[in-house]
């Protein structure tokens, strides 16, 4: 397997979907973090603008993020993703140094 690879998920939710779009993040955390690569996956909430949320992640490799990515809960995440959220999520892949 290769490098850890850290990722950092951002989420705007709707107006008015700043709950909803935050218990559907958080339901996402416990499937996660008992798959195999999960080294952590920590949800945040903007102290500024509590409708943007962060997902900080470590998988221990790029295999595992990819399989993470086809997982039946992320799959359904997205399907109501376009109704809960106010843009699409930004997604940027990080190497420790």
């Amino acid at each position: 397997m290769g490098n850890k690879v850290t990722v950092l998920a951002l989420f705007k939710a709707n107006p008015g979907l700043e709950e909803e779009v935050k218990r559907e993040l958080m339901a996402l955390q416990g499937p996660t973090r008992s798959e195999e690569g999960c080294i952590n996956y920590d949800l945040h909430q903007s102290q500024e603008d509590p409708s943007r949320f962060m997902f900080y992640e470590n998988w221990k490799s790029q295999e595992d993020l990819d399989q993470h990515l086809q997982m039946p809960y992320l799959t359904a995440f997205r399907e109501k993703a376009g109704d809960l959220l106010a843009e699409p999520a930004s997604i940027t892949l990080h190497n420790r140094i």
